[in-house]
């Protein structure tokens, strides 16, 4: 998946496919819970993509 500058926070969907997982549930139960950063305004919730590319480094094996 291309991301672009301006596409630094992602929705929860948008996190799934830049994962390439399937569900938001999948997303919330393993990788939020086990410690992945939500930014949240309100009811909207984004991920940053920075976020996540530290979070899978933190978590290889």
């Amino acid at each position: 998946m291309e991301v672009k500058e301006f596409d630094r926070y992602l929705t929860m969907k948008q996190a799934c496919k830049y994962l390439n997982i399937k569900s938001v549930n999948t997303l919330k139960s393993r990788y939020i819970a086990q410690g992945l950063r939500v930014t949240t305004l309100g009811s909207l919730k984004r991920i940053d993509i920075r976020d996540i590319d530290s979070f899978m480094e933190e978590h290889k094996i």
